[in-house]
């Protein structure tokens, strides 16, 4: 296990009260291909907001399986994901780069987020997901 820290290519990572920081290592690899202050051209990603991480939910969700696998992002910048994807152009920007760039990383299994839902690479319809950006690893 890894623990995940409070910064990750510049980027500040905050945590909601329950996240378990302690991950598969392969999940901070695949943050710190997704996560950096210029990920989406014209916009800077100063900030994001782990909601989960190795804790709260049951299983089979890969939140909790297999040692921590997966993480939720539920802010950018400050704003709430659920409420800021739609309006603001900033943090469809960033969601949007963030989830194309884990796209890329070889040890993804989930890709979940408003911008799209994709397992192994495919299409999923996986609802849920319209609010936080869910990343997983194998």
């Amino acid at each position: 296990m890894a623990i995940i820290g409070k910064e990750i290519n510049g980027v500040r990572i905050k945590f909601a009260p329950a996240v378990n920081r302690e991950v598969d290592p392969r999940v901070i690899e695949g943050l710190r291909r997704a996560i950096r202050a210029d990920i989406a051209e014209g916009h800077v990603l100063n900030e994001i907001l782990l909601s989960s991480a190795n804790d709260q939910h049951e299983l089979p969700s890969q939140d909790v399986q297999g040692g921590g696998k997966a993480v939720d992002i539920s802010h950018i910048n400050g704003m709430k994901m659920s409420v800021y994807y739609a309006s603001s152009k900033s943090v469809k920007a960033i969601v949007d780069a963030i989830q194309t760039a884990f796209e890329g990383y070889p040890h993804r299994r989930e890709n979940f987020g408003p911008s799209f839902s994709k397992k192994l690479g495919a299409a999923a319809s996986i609802g849920g997901h319209r609010d936080h950006v869910h990343l997983s690893v194998n």
